[in-house]
């Protein structure tokens, strides 16, 4: 089969990441998390992971507060508790970097380290209405049977004005506008008019109006790529499939276009939508890999 191009994984999250990375809204973020710390933007560091060639792990957000706090958080449109050993990792090697950091501490030595003490956190913008309120690893992952445990506190739609529900409330609008438009410009446009007109995001929206549109452009041509990529890959199947057995063919076509997806780090339900395979076949696929 001939080889596809590899995708990175995209989505509204990218205007997460350019929101909390200005200043003044990662201090409205830390505020909105922490009512009661009096804060001011000399109070927060950016600790937020980046690894350009993909080889350690890398995070939406993360913030040192005071020195004392560190807050690490995700945005997630599509449900998934891989987010608890996903900030797992997060965690272990903001830490390790903190350490790094501070020549003083020395992890073998007698005198205990002093840590800033994590707050983790999921911005959930999809629409699983059931979603707990707190997530723990030892609890989904290994049936409360473990000496390891890491709790996350999920964020969804409530009625709390703050930067974290004018967040949700964006992708929100921006989702219906894509329903009724689609991938288009007039979506973008949409989504920028109704959210300023209900003071939603709009001095940021002001502010960075040409990064947005950027950002959102960006989007549209990653599903668009998506969806060729999944649709070459069903036609070289189909191909095999002539030679093969039709039957057989079409379903290890998918099969495959799942595996290229998962090996991404693509979500499940966008797999299932592309490959027509059930989650349940798509998560034995990953299991598998």
């Amino acid at each position: 089969m001939k080889e596809t191009p590899k995708l990175k994984r995209a989505g509204k999250d990218t205007i997460f990441t350019d929101l909390f990375h200005q200043p003044k809204y990662a201090l409205l973020l830390a505020k909105a998390l922490n009512p009661k710390m009096k804060l001011t933007e000399s109070d927060i560091e950016f600790v937020t992971l980046r690894s350009v060639l993909m080889i350690k792990p890398y995070n939406d957000l993360g913030l040192l507060v005071k020195d004392k706090l560190l807050i690490c958080s995700e945005a997630q449109s599509t449900w998934s508790m891989n987010v608890l050993v996903r900030m797992f990792m997060y965690l272990a090697e903001t830490y390790h970097r903190y350490i790094q950091n501070h020549k003083e501490m020395n992890l073998y030595g007698s005198k205990k380290v002093k840590l800033p003490r994590p707050k983790c956190y999921v911005i959930y913008t999809g629409e699983n209405k059931d979603c707990p309120k707190v997530l723990s690893l030892a609890e989904e992952f290994f049936k409360n049977n473990s000496a390891l445990d890491l709790k996350i506190k999920v964020l969804h739609k409530s009625g709390t004005a703050n930067i974290i529900q004018e967040y949700i409330g964006f992708c929100h609008i921006f989702d219906e506008q894509v329903k009724l438009y689609g991938y288009t410009k007039q979506s973008i446009e949409e989504t920028i008019r109704k959210c300023k007109d209900k003071s939603i995001l709009s001095n940021y929206l002001e502010e960075r109006a040409k990064e947005v549109r950027t950002i959102m452009s960006l989007l549209f041509s990653q599903e668009e790529v998506t969806e060729r990529y999944a649709y070459e890959c069903r036609m070289e199947g189909h191909r095999e499939g002539h030679r093969e057995g039709h039957r057989e063919g079409h379903r290890e076509a998918n099969e495959n276009t799942a595996i290229s997806m998962l090996k991404d780090k693509m979500d499940i339900d966008k797999i299932a939508k592309y490959t027509k395979l059930t989650p349940k076949r798509i998560r034995e696929l990953a299991k598998a890999l």
